[in-house]
């Protein structure tokens, strides 16, 4: 418990949280962060010792190295968190986060890229989703603030083939495209898919292709870089975190928000949480921010429902609807060449060219990611996961020595034969709104902090089925350029081909932006309807999910929210 009031409170300290927070102490505006999880050491050597970890470890990538940081639940499975039915109605939702100081943002890729302009408008342009209340034009100069102060690195063409103009260059040129890459582009000749013909353009990401940008390394290059880049040339959120904490902003950590209380007028006034050691505090302030992800935020506002039966912010009841996320087909191959993976970042190029179009008025949108990690997506290669669920891939260590009982100069061998020539694809595909996919609070199941649970609705919807088809069309493709064999080329990974390969852990939506306050939670400034000092940062604003990874949009809106903080204040 504390006497002081603060001018802003922000919860969560991620992507959204870390920048807002930065960019209002430049102004010399009084902050401090609530952050459920705790801090990480972040030195080098913790850097390469989590390399190692994720590179050994049976669990998923984003989690292995952070178990004793997850959200309060059981750590054995980190969905066992959410509580959903899953069945012929419903499908599972499988995106994660991390709660720790800095969030999910320090297990990302890297990957920035912007939204194109029909991603604003799919319900004016293709009668299907929601239109946001601003347009690309408007997020435009945001775009340019947030690659610069992230510190992206890309070309052109990755915009210029969506017509998405620019007003500004990327801050930095892109990093090199690996030799698959450019083994892939040398055999694309004229490859159409559908009307469009197939571009493979350097990916932009936010990771340094110029030494010393705002103070970070070059990219060496480690093709390890989830959860944390070794050398630390990949942004994370902790950049602008410590920025902020050495301008003098506060930081609780292990400090879980439980509800919010309001004034007569609707102004949030107070946060209430628990501290790590079961401790009760509260925080006052002139303006509240939440940026704590698709899922916490939504279940702060239900949460808070001792003044309004529904919980904060949801007089339109569309809080905690339309969850989305990206969800994910994967392929890989035997190239009839070696191809060199596990060099680079874990993927430099991607297919932008037909993330939109015509054809999403019947089908989902996506973008493809050339990977440069081999299999390690699909069955953990080069290592191998014990418990992967494509056992008829071989191509990892447990597969040649267990099961073929191979070592020495044989296992030598085909390590060079079959390893120094597996490709892979990744396609990310978009999901519209739907007010049933959704979380709400569990009646019995409660967590380690005595927090409902979150209950889950989700299901995936044919529009995204469809989406999911097209992209292995794509890949089969891809894959015959290449002069793949059949025999060597697996598209379908699962039994059912029109299910997810994976969840993208892009999680949108639940408090979605609108100009109506009957069918929305935030307006265009990303403020409540409801609560004129109480603003959403973060993913969980979007309309639309679109096929682009939500990061740049979050840091493009986050800016744009301390802009209207900073103006907000002057009048306070």
């Amino acid at each position: 418990m504390t006497d002081k009031t603060y001018d802003v409170v922000i919860v969560g300290s991620g992507f959204a949280g870390s920048l807002i927070a930065d960019s209002l102490m430049e102004a010399g505006i009084d902050v401090v962060l609530l952050e459920a999880g705790l801090p990480i050491e972040d030195e080098k050597h913790i850097r390469h010792n989590l390399r190692e970890v994720i590179a050994n470890s049976d669990e998923s990538e984003i989690s292995a190295p952070y178990l004793h940081l997850l959200a309060p639940q059981d750590r054995a499975r980190k969905s066992d968190y959410y509580e959903q039915e899953i069945g012929p109605a419903f499908d599972e939702f499988g995106g994660k986060y991390l709660r720790l100081v800095g969030g999910t943002g320090l297990a990302w890729l890297g990957t920035a890229l912007r939204m194109c302009p029909n991603d604003f408008r799919m319900r004016t342009e293709y009668g299907l989703g929601r239109d946001w209340p601003l347009s690309y034009a408007d997020l435009e100069p945001w775009y340019c603030a947030a690659e610069e102060a992230i510190g992206v690195a890309g070309a052109t063409e990755a915009d210029t083939s969506l017509a998405a103009p620019r007003s500004k260059p990327f801050p930095m040129p892109p990093i090199p495209q690996s030799y698959a890459d450019h083994y892939m582009i040398e055999r694309l000749g004229n490859l159409h898919f559908g009307s469009q013909k197939i571009q493979i353009v350097p990916t932009p990401q936010a990771r340094n292709s110029i030494d010393g940008y705002n103070g970070r390394p070059l990219c060496e290059g480690y093709s390890s870089c989830v959860p944390l880049c070794p050398v630390g040339a990949k942004y994370d959120p902790l950049v602008h975190l410590r920025r902020a904490l050495l301008a003098g902003a506060e930081l609780i950590a292990g400090a879980t928000v439980t509800n919010l209380d309001v004034d007569a007028d609707g102004h949030v006034t107070t946060a209430w949480f628990r501290a790590i050691d079961g401790e009760i505090g509260s925080v006052k302030a002139k303006i509240f921010i939440l940026a704590a992800n698709g899922i916490e935020t939504p279940k702060l506002l239900l949460q808070s429902n001792h003044q309004y039966s529904a919980g904060l912010a949801n007089g339109s009841g569309q809080v905690g609807c339309n969850l989305m996320d990206h969800v994910e087909k994967h392929s890989c191959a035997i190239a009839p060449d070696p191809i060199f993976p596990y060099r680079g970042p874990q993927s430099t190029s991607g297919i932008e060219v037909i993330r939109d179009g015509k054809f999403r008025r019947k089908r989902a949108a996506f973008r493809t990611a050339l990977r440069n990690d081999g299999w390690r997506n699909v069955n953990g290669a080069p290592f191998g996961s014990p418990s992967s669920s494509n056992r008829m891939l071989a191509g990892t260590l447990i597969e040649y020595v267990e099961k073929e009982g191979l070592f020495g100069q044989p296992l030598r061998n085909r390590i060079k034969q079959i390893g120094l020539r597996q490709c892979a694809l990744q396609s990310v595909v978009e999901m519209l709104p739907d007010v049933e996919n959704r979380i709400s609070l569990s009646n019995e199941k409660k967590d380690a902090s005595g927090l409902p649970r979150p209950e889950i609705h989700f299901r995936i919807d044919q529009y995204t089925k469809a989406g999911i088809i097209s992209a292995g069309e794509l890949h089969r493709k891809l894959f015959k350029v290449l002069g793949c064999c059949e025999n060597s080329t697996f598209i379908d990974l699962q039994d059912d081909k029109h299910k997810s390969d994976a969840a993208g852990s892009h999680i949108m939506g639940t408090t979605i932006m609108g100009g109506n306050p009957k069918n929305s939670v935030v307006d265009l400034e990303c403020r409540t309807h409801a609560h004129k000092n109480l603003f959403i940062g973060g993913s969980a604003v979007f309309p639309t999910g679109a096929t682009s990874n939500p990061t740049l949009t979050i840091c493009a809106l986050a800016l744009r929210i301390a802009h209207s903080v900073k103006e907000m204040l002057r009048t306070v």
